[in-house]
């Protein structure tokens, strides 16, 4: 219910753990309305000399062919095919370099980059092609990708998971999980 010559106004407060746990486009658009707000500039996408190439299924297979023997790149690889990723106008996914750290428990956003230069790298090679770009970033810390590029990593994940039998096989020993003692 309005009230006559009275602004309807709601204020919110949020902490910064609120902030962190939000989804991705929760984040994003207080992000956005934080820049309107106090007349920051907003995040621009890579600039346009960028060769930003989507990868395709099977040069994820082979990205992650080449990656297999780190866990931690192999970790933020799979961060780039996350549905959480916000979209941009131009067929862009967007993710925060610190959430990619934080998903991928990674001590901190160094890592994370040198994680995606190992995975850049890897592509240059499957794309046969040396100036082909997996990621662009942004000075507001996002990393951005191709949304074919993602899309291709979540198949290899779904792929991956669908050939993988999630119960045991007959006959393995499944231990048991330790009892707690009855209180008292």
């Amino acid at each position: 219910m309005a009230i006559p010559g009275v602004e309807n106004m709601v204020g919110l407060v949020l902490s910064p753990e609120q902030i962190r746990a939000a989804p991705p486009e929760v984040r994003h658009w207080l992000e956005q309305q934080v820049a309107q707000t106090f007349g920051l500039p907003r995040a621009a996408p890579p600039a346009p000399s960028t060769h930003l190439v989507a990868c395709t299924p099977d040069q994820a297979g082979s990205i992650l062919g080449e990656i297999q023997d780190s866990l931690p790149v192999i970790t933020v690889f799979f961060e780039l095919g996350r549905e959480q990723g916000t979209m941009s106008h131009n067929g862009l996914r967007v993710f925060r370099l610190a959430d990619i750290a934080r998903h991928a428990h990674l001590p901190n956003v160094d890592t994370t980059l040198a994680a995606l230069r190992v995975i850049d790298g890897a592509f240059k090679q499957a794309a046969g092609d040396r100036q082909a770009a997996l990621y662009a970033l942004d000075p507001q810390g996002n990393c951005y990708v191709a949304d074919g590029t993602s899309q291709s990593i979540l198949a290899l994940w779904h792929s991956m998971v669908a050939a993988e039998p999630l119960a045991p096989q007959q006959g393995a020993m499944i231990p048991e999980a330790p009892r707690a003692s009855p209180p008292g």
